[in-house]
């Protein structure tokens, strides 16, 4: 029964930690946070994922989601999260290099997301690195449990 418990355990949940400030006021340095590795991912869901180009982990916020639509203008990304045009949007400054990648695209690419951290002055994220793709993603940030006096659900 407990061989069941652990497997079942392991192949739904994943203890991930967060280094460095670009979560704050969310998620601090030093935190551990547990990742559901099946919950569905949908906007302003916290996430732990890996980036091709880039070394380590990364827990970073899901703002732009498959589907949304995208207009990059020099290095500026206007990304679209109403249904009908650009009615509800977000305005960010790309590094020059993504805003070349992006330009490309009218929508955010199936199975990828566009992802930002809570502390924007310091984060790097989809304004530097680009789209997530979703096969990178370990899963959704539901609990930190670590520092056990900050345990809890993470919104």
């Amino acid at each position: 029964m407990l061989i069941i418990l652990f497997s079942w355990v392991h192949s739904n949940y994943l203890i991930h930690p967060v280094a460095g400030t670009s979560m704050q006021e969310s998620l601090q340095d030093g935190d551990r946070v547990l990742l559901n590795k099946r919950s569905p991912i949908v906007r302003y869901s916290v996430i732990g994922f890996s980036v091709s180009e880039e070394e380590g982990m990364f827990v970073k916020r899901v703002i732009g989601l498959p589907g949304d639509s995208v207009l990059v203008q020099g290095n500026r990304l206007i990304l679209s999260i109403g249904d009908e045009g650009f009615t509800t949007t977000y305005t960010f400054d790309l590094e020059p290099k993504t805003a070349r990648e992006l330009k490309k695209d009218a929508t955010i690419p199936p199975h990828h997301y566009f992802v930002i951290g809570d502390h924007t002055a310091v984060s790097k994220d989809s304004r530097s690195f680009g789209w997530v793709d979703a096969e990178k993603v370990e899963g959704k940030v539901q609990y930190r449990v670590y520092p056990f006096s900050e345990f809890g659900p993470i919104n």
